[in-house]
């Protein structure tokens, strides 16, 4: 009976002796989790932070983008100006000097064509052979001339991008060229002329001697 008494009398005080135990290890828990809490608030506190510069960064990106889009279009505009700009000939490439001696030349072999057939023509000690063979030449070199002054013409109006500077480079080409032509042109002419006096002469000397 004694026995049964002490024990239902120690329970008691075995159960409040357990309650400081259980308070201590809820408070060791709680303390667990404040912790945790406090850590996860400082973790998306850091993620805000960083997802805040993340887009900052991609306003900025956004912004650079647009102002390089924006670039890209008004290159695009130069561009395409500068390109058209290119299929025109600019205004002191048609009045170059390589372009007036191109059109003086043409204008001198068309004269030259002119009055060598005259003179060639008057020209009483060639045989038909000779003459023929001048004005073949003749002929050809006009149709040279007409033809690289078409070639200028299309160097000038073509609508393909070339720089200016090179469209003057190949009306200098022609230029020359016509030149060359001018100046066989002449020279045969010089050349038929003298043969011309020459016979002229001799046919005198045999008309004189004859006398």
């Amino acid at each position: 009976m004694k026995k049964i008494f002490f024990l239902i009398s120690i329970i008691p005080m075995l159960a409040f002796g357990q309650i400081p135990v259980t308070d201590a290890a809820a408070n060791a828990t709680l303390g667990m989790i404040n912790s945790q809490l406090l850590q996860t608030n400082m973790q998306i506190k850091s993620m805000g932070v960083q997802l805040t510069t993340m887009n900052q960064n991609l306003d900025r990106l956004i912004s650079l983008l647009e102002k390089n889009n924006n670039l890209t279009s008004k290159s695009k505009e130069i561009l395409k100006e500068e390109l058209e700009a290119k299929k025109t000939a600019p205004d002191y490439v048609m009045k170059s000097t390589e372009l007036i001696t191109v059109v003086n030349l043409k204008n001198k072999i068309l004269e030259a064509y002119r009055a060598s057939q005259q003179s060639v023509r008057a020209f009483e000690n060639l045989d038909k052979e000779e003459s023929k063979e001048f004005f073949t030449y003749i002929a050809n070199a006009v149709m040279k001339t007409t033809d690289l002054f078409k070639q200028c013409k299309t160097i000038l109006y073509t609508r393909s991008i070339i720089q200016p500077e090179e469209r003057l480079k190949k009306i200098d080409e022609i230029s020359i060229k016509l030149t060359e032509i001018f100046d066989n042109l002449i020279t045969y002419e010089k050349k038929l002329k003298q043969l011309n006096s020459t016979r002229d002469i001799r046919k005198t000397l045999i008309d004189l001697n004859k006398n």
